[in-house]
């Protein structure tokens, strides 16, 4: 099982990062800098369904099965369904962005849409974020894995505060989200690879 939770985190990686550069492209105005990578789907935008349907949604959909494999891999150890679950909500988070489009700009309030986008946001990131905190206090008894117990709960803190970051309007918020990102995936990424390993 355990080559199949590195695939699975290296096919969530290029679906969450190769779709939003190749559509960001294709958007003269738009920064990675300053702009969130909801924007590339933003209500009005040229190609919102697009990014919801060929980005937005498989990300989260492999994001959910990285979860799955990754349970199953550690079926074991009772002790990782429930933070591997509040994990899996990143990927729900994905799927929320493809149903509810944010604003113009992705602002912190504005329409029932954009309202709902924002929520399904916070509860995919503090999903994620309490999830890997909890998930690095059971990984602390799991001898092939304890080496990432901390770096675990470390990346959960993180998102956590990311979430605050990114409620905040900024110059740099889509800076602050692709070092988010990057440091959620980055993990998955290591997870799948250390399990390898020590297999």
């Amino acid at each position: 099982m355990a080559p199949w939770v590195l695939v699975s985190s290296l096919v969530s990686v290029t679906l969450s990062f190769a779709p939003v550069w190749w559509f960001a492209r294709r958007r003269p105005d738009y920064s990675h800098l300053r702009n969130t990578i909801s924007e590339l789907g933003e209500t009005g935008a040229k190609d919102a369904k697009r990014v919801a349907w060929l980005a937005f949604a498989p990300a989260g959909a492999s994001v959910i099965v990285f979860a799955a494999l990754l349970r199953t891999s550690l079926a074991a150890y009772e002790d990782v369904a429930g933070p591997l679950r509040a994990f899996s909500l990143l990927g729900v988070s994905y799927l929320g962005a493809a149903v509810f489009p944010c604003d113009e700009g992705a602002p912190p309030w504005g329409t029932w849409r954009n309202q709902m986008h924002n929520l399904v946001a916070v509860a995919g990131y503090g999903g994620a974020g309490a999830g890997l905190i909890e998930l690095g206090r059971a990984l602390e008894d799991i001898a092939p894995v304890a080496a990432l117990a901390t770096l675990t709960a470390t990346v959960g803190k993180g998102a956590l505060l990311g979430v605050f970051g990114l409620s905040l309007e900024s110059p740099v918020r889509g800076l602050l989200q692709r070092v988010l990102e990057g440091a959620l995936f980055g993990w998955m990424v290591l997870m799948g690879a250390w399990l390898l390993s020590a297999g």
